[in-house]
């Protein structure tokens, strides 16, 4: 009997191998297991599409919503106080409760959700406020801007840190907030008013605006380029320090960083101001060529003499943020004047989500190419950052004039 039940093992063993070499799947063979898989997949996909029916629901009859309940937009001065004091609560409640992780986590993302409700809600209190004749230029400082904001962060964390202990640098930092709230109290009016009594072009119609569309899909080129290049600056200066014949003097990498990037802010203003005068397109063209090279000559020289790669590399701080006020003047040219703050927030949405998923994926191309202390890690590294201002090119390349 044994024997018996052993060959008949022997033989669906044999026969199990022949099905899989065949190329048969595994929901092929009549058994109890694999139905049972075969079921489960089934039942909770339906599970994840019934779940996903309420998704967009709200964004689908938002108008019809919107009518039938009277609504109206609000002041975006309203928008941005709320937003600001919202920015200052995180950051004062994180010096005094944060802890742990979990709350940590908690407070930067409202932190996050309060820079969001501040920084294209301030852009669009920007242009009401704005001569057409000059919107360009305002765009282009008020974008520019953005960078010289983030090193006075990183400077005020650094000295007040050093004095006070890290819980006084978010004290600090949270005062912030607070003075934007006055400066936004100090606003003139609005040159004219806009009335929303209409009924408002359904979200879709951006995606056929082709001008907006292609300087979104610049935008999230460019941030991928900007975020990548300020997250790996400092690790990648530390590492190129540490070879043989690079051992030089300098400040904290973080203030040689910030100050790098300090320097882009200027150039940024001057290029948008350029791109005003003798056109948008070439402009941007020329400067992402100059990223673009920029990158690849970092590439190539990746774990060379600090002689060349540390020009090299403030020089990429400065060329990957050069377009940012052109790019923020096209967006806004280009969108529909009554949809403009929809067309700014698919601007921001997909410039920073671009912006939070390029550092990642040079991380994870270092991983592959050989970590972090090695120059075929940072050799394939700058070559993906370098697609970002490529995609920002072929984007505006493809805008029409």
């Amino acid at each position: 009997m044994i024997a018996r039940d052993g060959s008949r093992d022997v033989r669906r063993t044999v026969r199990a191998i022949q099905t899989h070499t065949d190329g048969a799947s595994a929901f092929d063979e009549p058994s109890d297991a694999r139905g049972g898989s075969a079921g489960a997949t089934i039942l909770l996909s339906f599970g994840l599409v019934a779940n996903l029916a309420t998704q967009m629901t709200f964004a689908a009859t938002l108008y019809e919503i919107a009518a039938a309940w009277s609504l109206d937009r609000m002041d975006g001065r309203w928008l941005y106080v709320g937003s600001a004091l919202l920015g200052a609560a995180a950051s004062l409640a994180f010096a005094a409760f944060a802890h742990g992780f979990v709350l940590a986590l908690t407070l930067r993302l409202l932190g996050g959700i309060g820079l969001a409700g501040v920084h294209m809600p301030g852009l669009n209190l920007l242009m009401d406020r704005v001569d057409r004749s000059h919107q360009g230029r305002a765009v282009g400082i008020y974008t520019s801007i953005y960078a010289a904001g983030s090193a006075v962060s990183f400077m005020i964390a650094g000295v007040v840190d050093a004095a006070f202990g890290w819980r006084a640098s978010f004290i600090a930092a949270g005062m912030g907030p607070l003075l934007s709230i006055g400066a936004c109290a100090l606003l003139p009016r609005p040159l004219s008013q806009r009335k929303f009594n209409r009924p408002q072009p359904p979200y879709r119609a951006l995606f056929r605006n082709r001008g907006l569309v292609a300087y979104v899909a610049a935008f999230a080129g460019n941030t991928w380029e900007v975020f990548a290049v300020r997250v790996w600056f400092v690790a990648y200066l530390a590492w190129l320090l540490r070879l043989p014949g690079n051992h030089i003097t300098l400040p904290a990498l973080g203030l040689v960083s910030g100050a790098a990037s300090l320097a882009g802010v200027p150039v940024s203003m001057v290029m948008a101001e350029v791109a005003a005068r003798h056109g948008r397109r070439r402009v941007v063209i020329g400067i992402c060529f100059a990223s673009v090279a920029t990158c690849l000559a970092l590439s190539a020289t990746a774990g060379g003499s600090i002689g060349i790669v540390l020009p090299l590399l403030v020089l990429v701080q400065i060329t990957s943020f050069a377009d940012v006020g052109a790019l923020a003047g096209g967006a806004v040219a280009a969108a529909d004047p009554t949809q403009r703050g929809a067309s700014l927030a698919l601007y921001a949405l997909a410039g920073f989500t671009t912006g939070f998923l390029g550092p990642v994926a040079v991380g994870t191309v270092l991983d592959w190419f050989g970590g972090a202390a090695s120059a075929s890690g940072w050799m394939a590294g700058f070559t993906l950052i370098a697609l970002g201002s490529a995609a920002a090119a072929l984007a505006v390349w493809w805008a029409p004039d």
